[in-house]
């Protein structure tokens, strides 16, 4: 009989640790990190695409667009950790066109920088920007990088 209920009481904790595993996965922080991913990326852009683009690009495209220009910003803040990086700016557009086209991969510029806008409607839509650049920031940041 002892060992009927120590069963049980084994069967007990076992439920407890459960529902406690589970009520803990359900927990969600405030400010709680935001996750990037390419995949959903690319599902959000490819149906958002300009009908131009859309005949000339398929989801293929977007992304190696999207890994290309995720490689540029690492790199940009593998060399300083501390700078402001601009999602979508002119040196990623110009990075982006230089490396697929050593792929062999030729892409309008325009098509490019739709692909990088909508990229960044994405980011602002699940919160991982901080938020927009100004126009006179923009400018201030290019005359720094220029110096």
């Amino acid at each position: 009989m002892a060992a009927v209920f120590f069963a049980l009481g084994l069967l007990a904790l076992f439920l407890v640790v459960g529902i406690a595993f589970y009520w803990q996965g359900t927990i969600r922080l405030p400010g709680a990190a935001v996750a990037y991913g390419v995949e959903d990326s690319i599902k959000y852009i490819t149906p958002r695409l300009s009908a131009a683009t859309r005949e000339e690009i398929g989801a293929k495209s977007v992304r190696r667009i999207l890994e290309w220009e995720m490689k540029f910003l690492h790199d940009q803040l593998d060399a300083d950790p501390d700078q402001t990086v601009i999602l979508g700016g002119q040196e990623a557009v110009d990075y982006v066109l230089e490396q697929t086209a050593r792929q062999g991969f030729v892409y309008d510029p325009a098509v490019v920088r739709e692909i990088m806008q909508l990229q960044a409607e994405y980011m602002n839509s699940i919160g991982a920007l901080a938020r927009p650049v100004g126009e006179d920031e923009l400018e201030a940041m290019e005359q720094r990088n220029d110096d």
